[in-house]
């Protein structure tokens, strides 16, 4: 018994190594030479010019088939169409809650109107504010509100 254990460690370790390497050589198999793809394409490329400048899609086609992608981390686009867009204007309503019930009115109402609203919570008293470009559904909120006997505070969004 002595003798069977005395071999039995080493044939183990031996069987593990043979199975790390074929394991290994599995996992990463021998990669193509990249000189022999250098070698097939010596034939000199013209420089692209600002008129075939379309055919840059070819050209990554091309390399997409050779397994090769260009690294990538940003697209920026630039687009000039010589027009000043507006930008919407931005209008804020604020309401001040005193209690839960304002708060629950208030909350029905906005779900009927479907506006989102950010709740801020100072101390007893809380405020919601909420921010629209649409000047008309802001206006009717604030005339249901006042059914309510709820003021609300409307006025025309400031970035600071």
């Amino acid at each position: 018994m002595r003798r069977f254990a005395y071999w039995l460690f080493p044939i183990i370790a031996i069987f593990v190594a043979v199975f790390i390497v074929v394991l290994m050589i599995e996992v990463n198999p021998v990669a193509p030479a990249i000189g022999q793809d250098i070698a097939l394409d010596e034939t000199p490329k013209p420089l692209l010019s600002e008129e075939s400048s379309s055919g840059w899609i070819k050209n990554f086609n091309i390399s997409h088939e050779k397994e090769y992608f260009y690294p990538v981390n940003e697209v920026t686009i630039a687009l000039d169409d010589n027009e000043s867009h507006t930008k919407a204007q931005q209008y804020h309503l604020v309401v001040p809650l005193k209690d839960s019930y304002e708060f629950f009115c208030l909350k029905q109402e906005l779900k009927n109107s479907n506006l989102p609203y950010l709740l801020n919570q100072e101390g007893e008293g809380m405020t919601a504010l909420i921010d629209s470009a649409d000047h008309t559904k802001l206006t009717t909120l604030v005339a249901k509100l006042k059914t309510y006997q709820i003021s609300a505070t409307l006025s025309s969004f400031k970035e600071d």
